[in-house]
């Protein structure tokens, strides 16, 4: 009995004290492992490229490599061992991918350019700030929704030809879930009962970078969604309060390098090199594309309403980005060199590649000589613990992936987790910034990075507070002709 009021002391703490969900004990592990991996997900992407250095690039192949090697390994393992009798199992439901191959091709190209330039700019981005600038996406995915939600504010010139009579396939009931990702691979989920016809929703959820989640209802939790503003996209006030506040966390944070690039305010001494000021405004602007990739999903599904094996579009998903990115690695790599000076282009040049993904094959391996790494290339490198810390980035990613599979119908525990996430990982960027001396900032630059963060955590807080007006379709299945019918 103690013990369970204690876990109902914590419960309420984390939801408020609103929320009703049975498992107690579950939701609480499940959140603690959400905060968790989400924070080492966040730390160990910065410490790696770090460390990795002139070899980022190559990291970024790695972590696809993993990631497509841990898909195909659970999906194999999930069907020898645990998917025999469990034909509703989306590990083995008989679907196909549900999508076009080019539509796949174009979300893997959106999520590849987003993973690239986030893995290239981030190795001089601050620490705190690879954390804040990250959850651009969430509020930049609204502004975009404008354009296409057929009660956007701008939807009328972005689809001029479409009647506003679309506005059917949008509303809020209880179903599937498609969760997009902030972060570099994308999710998909569909449950569908092999009937007629199912009901199901598209959420978007902002929660890692390129984790793989699904939607099992094993927490039930009611809904709480106020009426949308008209004219903004089927957003509620909270979203919107908690949009603005988002976006002005994200100009927060970027104002030192802004400011940084003319010595604005700041002096001298106080503002960022020219190319840690550079690197973090594009690094801001990858998640541009992982916007788009988000809306273009949603769109996509609602488009062609089909039924959809996740766990398949996942990897196929993957391997695609895989492909791409090694495709486009000659091209990505000098932009290695980025605000480095006039002659930054050739620090980094093309014809290198073949060696410096050799290098960065053996930098993982721990075998590459100390010459190498430190007088290798314009950039040092510190091969130690780099293996390790790309398989951890990986497992994190997945356990994300899990704890969010687990509290999809918690959503309001779920995005609490994420908060906390958040936290921890800035305290942690924050610490290792001080100790290892990655830079050395003012005061001013301090003050803007630690207040970007609270009204980030605030921003997202309201803006998570009550769930998102669902985008949901009928699945249409094709016809079963009568296999009696007399010709």
């Amino acid at each position: 009995r103690a013990n369970n009021s204690g876990n109902r002391m914590v419960y309420d703490v984390i939801t408020g004290g609103t929320s009703t969900i049975r498992n107690r004990t579950a939701a609480i592990f499940w959140f603690v492992v959400l905060s968790i991996s989400y924070a080492s997900e966040r730390s160990t992407f910065k410490i790696m490229v770090d460390r990795v250095g002139p070899f980022r690039l190559f990291s970024a192949e790695i972590i696809l490599g993993l990631h497509v090697l841990f898909s195909s390994l659970a999906m194999i393992f999930w069907n020898i061992f645990w998917n025999k009798d469990q034909k509703g199992s989306s590990y083995g439901s008989g679907f196909g991918l549900g999508l076009p191959l080019a539509d796949v091709g174009l979300m893997a190209i959106l999520d590849t350019v987003y993973l690239l330039v986030g893995v290239i700019s981030g190795a001089h981005v601050p620490p705190v700030l690879t954390v804040i600038l990250v959850q651009a996406v969430i509020p930049l995915t609204a502004c975009f929704t404008q354009c296409v939600h057929p009660d956007g504010y701008c939807y009328g010139y972005c689809f001029p030809n479409e009647s506003n009579e679309s506005t059917h396939e949008y509303s809020v009931n209880d179903g599937s879930e498609y969760y997009p990702n902030d972060d570099s691979s994308t999710v998909f989920d569909s449950r569908s009962n092999h009937t007629r016809s199912t009901h199901t929703n598209i959420r978007i959820n902002n929660h890692a970078s390129y984790a793989e989640v699904s939607t099992i209802p094993n927490l039930p939790q009611p809904s709480t969604m106020p009426d949308p503003v008209a004219g903004w996209g089927g957003l509620s006030k909270y979203h919107l309060i908690g949009t603005g506040l988002m976006f002005l966390a994200i100009f927060m944070g970027l104002t030192p390098a802004l400011l940084s690039l003319d010595q604005i305010i700041i002096t001298e001494h106080d503002a960022m090199p020219q190319k840690t000021a550079y690197n973090t405004i594009v690094f801001c602007f990858a998640a541009i594309p992982a916007a788009i990739s988000q809306l273009y999903k949603e769109r996509t599904m609602i488009r062609l309403k089909q039924p959809i094996d996740r766990n398949k579009l996942n990897l196929v998903l993957s391997i695609f980005q895989l492909l791409f990115a090694v495709v486009v690695s000659p091209l990505a790599y000098g932009l290695q060199g980025m605000g480095a000076g006039s002659g930054w282009t050739a620090q980094y040049p093309s014809t290198q590649i073949s060696q410096n993904f050799s290098d960065g094959f053996h930098c993982f391996l721990g075998n590459l000589d100390k010459d190498t790494q430190a007088t290798g290339y314009p950039e040092d490198a510190r091969c130690k613990y780099a293996w390790e810390l790309v398989v951890l980035h990986v497992i994190s990613i997945l356990l994300v992936g899990v704890a969010c599979d687990k509290l999809a119908a918690a959503t309001k525990i779920m995005y609490r987790g994420v908060s906390m996430g958040i936290m921890v990982a800035v305290i942690f960027m924050f610490i290792y910034q001080i100790r290892d001396k990655w830079c050395e900032y003012g005061p001013i630059v301090s003050f803007f990075h630690l207040t970007s963060t609270a009204v980030l955590i605030v921003g997202a807080d309201i803006y998570h507070r009550v769930s998102l007006a669902d985008a949901s379709f009928d699945t249409e299945y094709p016809e079963i002709g009568d296999l009696y019918e007399d010709e």
